[in-house]
């Protein structure tokens, strides 16, 4: 593979959240510990509040949002969360992650806001 195949491909798989070349290449775990005190539903969902609090972008947000679901989280919980930290990340967080995780349900965030009459 040619220098500039290998670097791209790299920052493709690292776009992507490739989770299997992330652990394997830079280390990273994406798993939860065994002792882990939470269940996977409610450490699924500390992530979301913990990305939009550090102002991931939004495929991140979109990730973990999906994983969250994965995990047998709802919409509503996951929405809940923001308005949760909301108070302590501030509007501007929250407003800069909602459409990452509006992506990791599956909704068009911005098309939604472009329809006449929308909300």
């Amino acid at each position: 593979m040619g220098e500039a195949v290998k670097y791209q491909d790299i920052l493709r798989r690292l776009a992507i959240i490739d989770e299997e070349f992330a652990s394997g290449q830079a280390g990273l775990s994406f798993g939860q510990p065994n002792d882990q005190a939470l269940d996977p539903k409610v450490a699924a969902l500390v992530r979301v509040g913990a990305l939009a609090a550090i102002g991931s972008p939004e495929v991140c947000l979109e990730w973990s949002t999906s994983k969250a679901l994965a995990a047998g989280a709802t919409e509503a919980e996951v929405t809940g969360v923001l308005l949760a930290v909301a108070p302590v990340i501030g509007l501007g967080r929250v407003v800069a992650a909602a459409p990452g995780v509006a992506g990791g349900f599956g909704y068009d965030i911005e098309a939604a806001l472009e329809e006449p009459g929308g909300p």
